[in-house]
């Protein structure tokens, strides 16, 4: 994770979402695998919070993309949300096994 994300937060409603994707325990995998460490591209910021586009795999192998944004405002600051997550296009399994090479 970058220096100032302390954490992951995923809100109720965002389970539910996740469940048709990936497990929430698969979200934590990708963000906290420190064998093979996550990509996190910074894009453009939504309003004040930056956002991120998260490249990773879990520990059994799938590898997901989670777009999220940090969170700024206590009690929740300096938390990542993930917003969505997914499997990655062949596109962007390419230019995460080229990046993390």
């Amino acid at each position: 994770m970058p220096p100032k994300i302390n954490g992951c937060y995923i809100p109720p409603d965002r389970v539910r979402h996740f469940a048709k994707r990936a497990l929430p325990e698969e979200v934590y995998e990708v963000l906290e695998n420190e064998d093979d460490p996550a990509l996190w591209i910074r894009t453009k910021a939504l309003g004040n919070s930056p956002a991120y586009l998260v490249y990773g795999r879990t520990l059994a192998g799938r590898l997901l993309i989670i777009p999220g944004i940090v969170l700024l405002e206590p009690p929740l600051k300096n938390l990542f949300m993930p917003v969505t997550v997914r499997e990655m296009t062949r596109t962007e399994r390419q230019y995460y096994l080229r990046q993390n090479r």
